[in-house]
């Protein structure tokens, strides 16, 4: 019996630690300066059921690569509070105008070494407590000069052990690899999976919250089809961690 009351009590705390992080999300939404723009982008997002998954807390160092016009930076920021710090890639300076998020720090976009931009920004190896790469990685494969092995491998050179990597992309029709990273802005998610573990992280788990079994998979995310919106592609949601 006591074994059985062991696994309820874990059980019961995994769920408090849920609920507490999608309050954490439901608070970083309500926000009163967040940009309307990005509520606008809601609905496709699904911030809630995202940011749950990805589980951020508050005081987590957080790296973001391919941060973008910094949607998820956004909330990331509300996340981690005033004890946390986002390191953001590639993030459109407007979002960062008057210094409102004061917790992210931005990581030069500059030829070169990432671990050197990584340094440079001020993370700390082996200081990271997670990774994240929101519909980025597509697009670093399409740069002939990323070393998407070596990126892969600074990344969990920065992480602490136990740190997790979790990636969202554009999925692409089944064994295809990169063929439709150029044209279509997707990415063939059994070949990334592998590619990420041969860099010597463990696939620690999924979420379908962004799927969409309608999609053809053969049209730009961007692109209206008779399946689906643009933006409402099929796309997937993975969890990595570093073994050591």
């Amino acid at each position: 019996m006591l074994s059985i009351t062991v696994r309820i009590s874990a059980l019961a705390a995994l769920f408090l630690s849920l609920a507490a992080q999608a309050g954490s999300v439901q608070e970083a939404l309500a926000h009163p300066a967040r940009p309307d723009s990005d509520r606008e982008d809601d609905d496709r997002r699904h911030p809630v059921a995202v940011m749950t998954f990805a589980g951020i807390g508050e005081g987590d160092v957080v790296i973001e690569i391919g941060a973008g016009r910094g949607y998820t930076t956004e909330l990331a920021s509300r996340m981690v509070g005033d004890t946390g710090t986002i390191y953001a890639h590639r993030i459109n300076a407007d979002r960062l105008i008057g210094n409102r998020l004061p917790n992210v720090i931005t990581v030069p976009d500059e030829p070169g070494d990432f671990a050197d931009r990584l340094a440079a920004a001020g993370a700390t190896k082996g200081g990271v407590d997670m990774v994240l790469a929101f519909f980025s990685l597509h697009d670093g494969y399409g740069n002939p000069d990323n070393d998407m092995q070596l990126i892969y491998r600074t990344i969990g050179d920065y992480l602490k052990p136990g740190g997790e990597f979790i990636v969202l992309d554009n999925s692409a029709t089944a064994g295809s690899g990169l063929d439709s990273v150029p044209t279509l802005h997707r990415i063939d998610e059994e070949f990334l999976k592998s590619d990420i573990i041969k860099a010597g992280f463990q696939f620690a788990g999924e979420s379908d919250v962004l799927r969409n079994p309608d999609d053809d998979l053969e049209s730009s995310w961007f692109e209206d089809t008779d399946a689906r919106k643009a933006g409402y592609q099929d796309r997937f949601a993975f969890r990595f961690r570093k073994v050591n």
